[in-house]
């Protein structure tokens, strides 16, 4: 079912002070329509309030043949760690509307501060919905968690965000993060990236999200876990 393109392309990209490496794949799969097929039929679900949006199981055998394909590119760009496998594999379709945020989900975030986790996102829908921004926090500098950083983190943003009401998705540099590189959607692109790299979703076209999969902010997203060298 699944086939590389004739078309693809790999880049690395290193963002902020810290030189975090972030791999971006153009023109992944030879068929991307098929996953947009795939995703017609799919169960979606409320995951409840750490996402804004709705999930469905990715189809079945993609996070392997992913892995298998990029296995190479993953060792070389990540530090010679194979990957292991995905903890999450899913279609993912935020939808919740900037007005109806909780304040954390206004937030940048990470995905685990222990450095054996990547982040991957495949982008099934057009660039107008926007990529992905990587951030500072401005108050410790930190652009990457780890388990000696994450009470310090924590800390500075209890007092940071303290009184802070939701102010909807952040798109660029704030009064608490600052901007240091990022990745514009497009369709049929796939990011690899630390999990434990600040980011947050560039929600560019707040009035187009829906659960609609061939209209609204259709991505697959998933966590590899590394082995450890």
């Amino acid at each position: 079912m699944y086939r590389i393109s004739q078309d693809i392309a790999w880049r690395v990209d290193y963002v902020g002070a810290e030189r975090s490496p972030v791999l971006v794949i153009d023109n992944l799969c030879a068929d991307p329509a098929a996953l947009l097929t795939a995703a017609e039929t799919a169960h979606f679900i409320d995951i409840g309030p750490t996402y804004p949006g709705v999930r469905a199981p990715a189809p079945a055998g993609y996070g392997d043949w992913v892995l298998k394909v990029f296995e190479r590119q993953l060792r070389e760009v990540f530090g010679g760690a194979a990957p292991w496998g995905f903890d999450l594999c899913a279609f993912s379709m935020v939808t919740t509307p900037p007005d109806a945020l909780s304040a954390l989900q206004s937030l940048p975030h990470f995905d685990g501060a222990e450095p054996t986790r990547l982040a991957f996102l495949h982008y099934l829908c057009d660039e107008a919905h926007g990529g992905t921004s990587f951030y500072r926090q401005m108050s410790t500098g930190f652009e990457r968690l780890s388990p000696d950083r994450l009470g310090n983190y924590l800390d500075h943003l209890r007092v940071d965000s303290n009184g802070l009401e939701s102010q909807g998705y952040t798109v660029g540099t704030s009064a608490i993060f600052e901007r240091i590189g990022g990745v514009e959607a497009q369709f049929n692109r796939a990011v690899f990236y630390p999990g434990s790299l600040l980011h947050s979703g560039d929600i560019l076209a707040p009035q187009r999200l829906s659960e609609n999969v061939h209209t609204g902010r259709l991505t697959i997203n998933g966590f590899v876990v590394l082995e450890p060298v």
